[in-house]
């Protein structure tokens, strides 16, 4: 298992996670457990939040020029 899918593992964690605290807010009728589960929502989402930022770089820079051209550390003849 990559990099990649570990933060897709966590993401997919955080969004059920989400869903439920959400599910929580809306079914409770006491104002304090409300508050709690708010704010456990709103955490969820700013952890997603930095989950998809990460995805997103990771997806838009796949590979490192080393990987694609083995040669590049070893003679620096090849350099880019």
């Amino acid at each position: 298992m990559n990099k990649l899918d570990l933060l897709y593992d966590a993401l997919t964690d955080k969004l059920w996670s989400q869903h439920f605290y959400n599910e929580q807010f809306l079914m409770i009728v006491n104002p304090i457990a409300r508050n709690l589960f708010a704010r456990l929502r709103d955490e969820e989402s700013q952890h997603v939040l930095t989950l998809h930022r990460a995805i997103a770089a990771m997806e838009a820079n796949p590979f490192p020029p080393s990987r694609i051209l083995p040669g590049l550390n070893k003679n620096p003849r090849y350099r880019l």
